[in-house]
């Protein structure tokens, strides 16, 4: 759609969400040629000189520039000194008639991401365009899982009285050199992740992204849009092997993978390489994998529930958790430092727990292991005042080592509800929203999943 700007022309395409390229030349043809060639799958926006070009940088959010190096006033390679002090973030390409080696290398020490000869050819410049603008994506996703990683790292205090413990902390900082796959077995809410965060931490690959896979959603029909990538409408959605480039990729109870999907990860993994939604094409694996899982997995596969050749892949390194009920000296350290964790978030101070509250602890057999001792401490933080917390704000289950009927009743309750809503959005998600199509799949009447629907507040 055509329109101005003071001092600038430029034609900017439909669609918020595209992603925008500014293109900066003193012809009119190429401007142009350009912006068809461009502007139906991006928005575009059209400057005939530098001025004007650092005027639309300052009003919009660019993704990518695309400038002339020989123009009236700024050059091309002034032009990219300056949007770099701008707005570092943005992508810029040059243009050049006038490309030389030394040119080349001037450009990219200034920071542009490629130099581009004219005459140019169409289908080139398409490729290099989406190439360049997948990788800023990617980038995008990884700054993000940066500063969430950053915030996570806080956390990652593994508490460690226990010799067993002790020997695995040990382990775990002599593989500081090693890139070795991992694989961490252990009850549920022993600390599987935790430890995978830790490894994770102390390798080299520490600046790059930890990413986790919820294998309990991966399928033989999903294994490939989550983990590989899809197409999207103008770009290919990355999968969480690009975004893990570099760092470590997390299978978190790898064992709930069904059979095809173990297969396919196992060839992945074997080669070295995944495919791309693209087509024939593949990328390198550079991701270490973790993986973790709640069952002996060589177990599993003895009795031929878990892909044999997977099993070697993924273990080339292992740790077993033990359950908390069996490092009883580590209930309490754990016990303080959640306390002193919640203390802080909720602004409270708390010199520690009553003699009572002690004695609980150590003979509770914690079923749920560190997580259900965190979940104790947080709800005990949040409704305690005093200055030690005492057994009044403890479950009621806990003072005779075992929980009553009533809450085991009302927690099986809550989790088999978790798990139905979240069946229920995955199978309407996977049949857009196509009622008759779910019910089939998930054996029930239209009516019963209205129903369920309603109650779960799905249709809002």
């Amino acid at each position: 759609m055509p329109g101005k700007l003071p001092g600038t022309e430029f034609l900017k395409g439909w669609g918020m969400t595209k992603n925008r390229i500014l293109v900066v030349d003193d012809n009119k043809n190429v401007l142009e040629g350009l912006n068809l060639l461009l502007g139906e799958k991006y928005d575009t926006f059209l400057a005939f000189d530098g001025e004007s070009a650092l005027e639309i940088i300052r009003s919009k959010d660019i993704d990518l520039v695309i400038t002339d190096m020989v123009m009236p006033g700024i050059s091309g390679l002034e032009l990219l000194e300056k949007i770099k002090a701008l707005k570092p973030d943005i992508t810029v390409v040059i243009l050049t008639g006038h490309g030389t080696i030394e040119l080349a290398v001037e450009a990219i020490k200034k920071g542009a991401a490629d130099l581009i000869e004219k005459p140019f050819q169409v289908d080139k410049i398409l490729v290099d365009v989406e190439n360049l603008m997948r990788m800023r994506q990617l980038e995008r996703k990884n700054r993000v899982l940066q500063r969430k990683l950053v915030l996570e790292e806080k956390k990652l205090q593994f508490v460690a009285e226990n010799d067993n413990m002790k020997k695995v902390m040990k382990r775990v900082k002599a593989l500081r050199k090693n890139d070795a796959n991992v694989l961490i077995a252990g009850e549920s809410g022993v600390g599987k992740e935790l430890l995978a965060r830790i490894v994770h931490k102390y390798s080299s690959r520490r600046e790059y992204p930890f990413v986790k896979v919820n294998c309990g959603l991966i399928t033989a029909a999903t294994f490939h849009e989550i983990l590989c990538g899809r197409e999207g409408e103008t770009l290919e959605k990355p999968g969480l092997f690009a975004i893990a480039e570099g760092g470590t990729i997390f299978f978190d109870h790898i064992e709930k993978m069904d059979t095809k999907s173990q297969s396919m990860l196992a060839e992945i993994l074997r080669n070295g390489k995944y495919p791309l939604p693209s087509g024939n094409v593949y990328s390198r694996l550079s991701a270490r994998v973790i993986s973790s899982s709640r069952d002996t997995i060589s177990e599993l596969v003895d009795r031929k529930k878990f892909n044999e050749e997977l099993f070697y892949l993924v273990n080339i390194m292992d740790f077993v958790l033990p359950p908390l009920r069996k490092r009883r000296d580590d209930i309490m350290p754990i016990a303080e430092y959640f306390l002193e964790r919640f203390s802080k978030d909720t602004n409270k101070r708390f010199k520690g727990y009553t003699i009572e509250v002690a004695n609980i602890f150590n003979r509770y057999d914690w079923p749920g292991n560190v997580r259900e001792l965190e979940n104790v401490v947080e709800r005990a933080v949040f409704s305690a005042n005093r200055i030690n917390v005492g057994a009044k704000f403890l479950p009621v289950g806990m003072k005779f080592n075992k929980r009553s009927p009533e809450i085991v009743l009302k927690l099986f309750t809550e989790k088999m509800e978790e798990a139905e809503e979240a069946l229920i959005r995955h199978t309407l998600d996977k049949y857009r929203g196509n009622i008759m199509k779910a019910s089939k799949a998930m054996g029930i009447t239209r009516a019963t999943l209205y129903n369920k629907i309603k109650r779960y507040k799905l249709d809002k």
